[in-house]
């Protein structure tokens, strides 16, 4: 091989090297699509000590959307009671009433059902096609929760629930939560 055609193909080589070695730093650095689906995540085998005081260990649960705070739904009430009024209707869930038509022509899906990460005393009832980001009392929003709210207290009583005894989730974001809470406390749709 003469000079004339090493140099320009030794530079060609170094410059394809390069991007190579910058396409893995790169790839490096992201995480892969495997890496992002929970049940294919790798877990270090090396596990602290739960002994060593100064080993903090952090659960996390990607299951859970980390706006909701079951924690207080499960301090709101009995728990035993909770757990023994939930599993009369366990077998029976998921149900779902799609197209439910309210008197301010808002149709709205009623979702009762648990997930099994759920603390087994919280049943999750959610409401969908309803803003909830606008929590006064008169407008058609409202209305529409409290309908659909009484046509899910219709379907669980008439499988023999007390809805008073159960500690209920009305949905994955805590504004959600606190919204339903305050419109189901307000306007006494429990009693």
């Amino acid at each position: 091989m003469n000079k004339k055609n090493f140099i320009p193909t030794f530079i060609i080589v170094v410059f394809f090297f390069l991007i190579f070695v910058a396409i893995l730093q790169y790839r490096s650095q992201r995480s892969t699509f495997l890496e992002t689906v929970p049940l294919l995540i790798t877990r270090s085998t090396a596990t602290p000590s739960i002994n060593d005081p100064h080993v903090f260990i952090k659960t996390q649960r990607l299951d859970i959307p980390k706006q909701t705070q079951i924690e207080a739904i499960t301090k709101s009430g009995d728990i035993k009671i909770a757990i023994i009024e939930k599993n009369k209707i366990v077998d029976m869930l998921p149900i779902r009433v799609e197209d439910f038509s309210t008197s301010v022509n808002l149709k709205t899906t009623i979702n009762i059902y648990s997930l099994s990460q759920d603390p087994m005393s919280v049943l999750r009832i959610e409401i969908y096609g309803i803003n909830f980001n606008i929590p006064n009392l008169t407008g058609p929003n409202a209305v529409a929760f409290k309908e659909s709210f009484l046509e899910a207290k219709r379907q669980l009583v008439s499988r023999g629930i007390n809805m008073k005894n159960l500690l209920i989730l009305y949905g994955n974001r805590q504004y959600i939560q606190d919204t339903a809470s305050y419109w189901v406390k307000i306007s006494s749709l429990l009693d």
